[in-house]
């Protein structure tokens, strides 16, 4: 049974769509907010997804861009209220509620229009894009690399990277490497993802980053290896640096997020959560007990 993302505010209407869909084809993955739901659907292989326009954290519009990034991109039926649009990040859109066979007929129709996971005229245009990226990328400041302006608070700096992991981690794009195609695509995904890593790891640091910020006046565009190294001994560089566990990292960079936006009690819960996957963790236990002691 195919999955399918339905987002919508309000429970009785997310109910109704649910109940409209046709019968035995979908298993509905549903939402009333939009906040977060590309990076949780992420890997899951989803090509199709219902979002209406009033989503309960008003996020419709954020989370129709965030769907564009996940590969495959699924191809998504806007639902509104008022006169729907003609254009937008959307495969097709109708006024909603709407009898089910309406509903039913758009989504059918959706599923033909849907984009196969090797269109090569998509894979052409996500290949230039990496390649724009990646040209001249040795003569690119890590702030440019990120996409960001000098002195960018952490907050954007977190941001930035979470978009870069979601839509740029080689790992997204190894199962096409049996293809030409993929495996250019691999090798550039490859090659930018390494350069965004390095430059999260330097400006995450507040020392590192103002040692850059030093150098980056002089025209040195890296700091050397060296430096790098002995940060990475003298301690963590950021709060996912915390643990070595795949899950406990889950946690711990929802929980950096929630710490650049001074959401105390939201990190403190995400850092429990890690400290649960690897109980006899210091470190984290250190950081819950600074966080309570802000909050």
């Amino acid at each position: 049974m195919q999955e399918i993302l339905i987002a919508c505010g309000e429970v009785e209407l997310l109910k109704k769509i649910i109940a409209d869909l046709p019968p035995n084809q979908y298993k509905p993955i549903a939402t009333k907010r939009g906040a977060g739901i590309a990076a949780k659907i992420q890997g899951r292989g989803l090509t199709q997804a219902i979002v209406h326009v009033e989503l309960a954290d008003g996020t419709a519009g954020q989370l129709l861009q965030e769907l564009q990034t996940l590969s495959p991109v699924p191809s998504v039926l806007l639902l509104t209220s008022d006169n729907p649009p003609k254009e937008g990040p959307f495969e097709a859109a109708i006024r909603y509620p709407v009898p089910g066979p309406v509903l039913r007929n758009a989504i059918k129709r959706l599923g033909g229009q849907q984009a196969v996971e090797h269109d090569l005229d998509k894979w052409r245009i996500f290949y230039r894009e990496l390649k724009e990226k990646t040209a001249n990328i040795d003569k690119q400041s890590y702030y440019k690399v990120m996409g960001l302006e000098q002195g960018a608070n952490h907050n954007e700096l977190v941001r930035a990277f979470d978009y870069a992991s979601l839509r740029y981690h080689p790992d997204r794009y190894n199962q096409y490497r049996s293809e030409k195609w993929g495996e250019a695509i691999y090798q550039e995904t490859n090659t930018l993802y390494k350069v965004m890593t390095e430059a999260y790891f330097i400006l995450s640091d507040r020392k590192l980053r103002q040692r850059y910020d030093e150098v980056l006046k002089e025209g040195q565009l890296r700091i050397s290896s060296e430096e790098a190294n002995s940060a990475k001994k003298s301690g963590p560089a950021s709060v996912v640096d915390l643990s070595d566990n795949p899950m406990a990292k889950k946690f711990l960079k929802l929980a950096q997020t929630d710490i650049a936006a001074k959401s105390w009690q939201s990190a403190l819960q995400n850092l429990r959560f890690a400290l649960s996957m690897e109980s006899s963790n210091e470190a984290i236990k250190a950081k819950i007990a600074e966080i309570e002691a802000k909050s």
